[in-house]
């Protein structure tokens, strides 16, 4: 189940100012993706910054999402930034990877999984159009932690409720794919303190605390990674050639 309706994406990315990825993923992709650049397909890729990083390192990208930009501008967009692709198109990535004999050396999705309650299957299906031997690489936001649920319940309470939080746990993943025979590289929470809250409605206290927040994150940069503030979740894995998906 998808907890997040279509019509709040569309909205959302109404008016996206298209960019690269420059961020604390792309910092991990960059220590812990050691591959030769083949092809890959991002699941959910709009609005398309690690889609691009991929491109801009020299990855031939494919992409799906619902998002009627897909099919108005955002390949216009690629091509300016001389981003090579193969598939980027409007429509239903589960379906997609359900019944797809496509196959890529990279499979991945970035702030994906978490919007579904049976996220498991969803990741079972970033490995069936896989290559074997090709490698998968998932990320989400890190809601779930005790600092992070803390302050997103009492900040951030919309956009908590646009999230599956038992999905939030790396150590599940790496479990259902060590069950199907990948072999992991990497596998944990990762990212210097951060905190970020989308827009709703919020009371006086609930600013001063929200600006607060904002003037001494920076400050908190040296915290080492955790599993109570991370603001990510990673994995990246290896699909084995006699590997069967469940």
């Amino acid at each position: 189940m998808d907890k997040v309706s279509q019509s709040y994406w569309d909205s959302s990315y109404s008016e996206y100012k298209y960019s690269i990825a420059n961020d604390q993923v792309t910092t991990w992709l960059n220590n812990n993706l050691k591959l030769t650049p083949g092809s890959a397909f991002e699941a959910g890729c709009f609005p398309g910054r690690y889609l691009a990083w991929l491109g801009k390192h020299g990855w031939n990208v494919s992409g799906m999402d619902l998002t009627p930009r897909m099919e108005s501008d955002f390949r216009t967009w690629l091509t300016s930034e001389n981003i090579r692709f193969t598939r980027i198109a409007r429509g239903d990535v589960l379906n997609y990877m359900r019944t797809s004999s496509d196959r890529y050396d990279l499979v991945c999705s970035f702030g994906f999984i978490e919007h579904f309650e049976n996220f498991l299957e969803v990741i079972a299906l970033h490995g069936s159009i896989l290559k074997p031997g090709g490698t998968l690489a998932i990320t989400t936001p890190h809601f779930k932690g005790g600092v992070q649920k803390f302050l997103h319940s009492s900040l951030d309470r919309e956009n908590l409720a646009r999230h599956y939080l038992p999905s939030m746990d790396p150590n599940l993943w790496r479990h259902q794919l060590e069950s199907n025979g990948f072999t992991i590289q990497w596998c944990g929470y990762f990212g210097n303190f951060d905190f970020w809250a989308d827009k709703q409605h919020r009371n006086f206290f609930q600013k001063l605390v929200l600006k607060g927040l904002n003037i001494i994150t920076p400050f908190l940069k040296w915290l080492p990674d955790s599993s109570l503030y991370s603001p990510y979740c990673g994995i990246i894995a290896t699909k084995k050639s006699n590997t069967i998906i469940k």
